[in-house]
């Protein structure tokens, strides 16, 4: 997995239709992680691959630069239903994916 760069990382979120209080709850991972993830401040490498795997678990395929064309993102929930954003529904918290240390 190519590391995608913060802005990409808001971009594959905003995509999903989540907020970084909604990635909070479900991913546990702080808000205040998340803010400097999607700047670019201090990143911890762990916290932003481990951030970009939620998002392909949730249906976002990351596009690495090529042929001189810059970073995409996809939404494979987008397949069958174009106004279809994401999966997610309502997860209880003990069905929650925790960020690991």
């Amino acid at each position: 997995m190519r590391p995608a760069p913060p802005k990409i990382l808001k971009i594959a979120r905003e995509f999903l239709g989540l907020s970084q209080d909604d990635v909070e709850a479900l991913f546990g991972i702080s808000r205040k992680t998340i803010q400097r993830l999607e700047r670019g401040d201090n990143v911890v490498v762990h916290y932003a691959n481990s951030l970009q795997g939620f998002y392909e678990l949730q249906g976002i395929e990351f596009v690495p630069p090529a042929g001189g064309k810059g970073w995409g993102v996809f939404n494979a929930n987008t397949k069958s239903d174009p106004n279809k954003l994401n999966e997610l529904g309502v997860i209880p918290p003990s069905k929650r994916i925790k960020a690991t240390k």
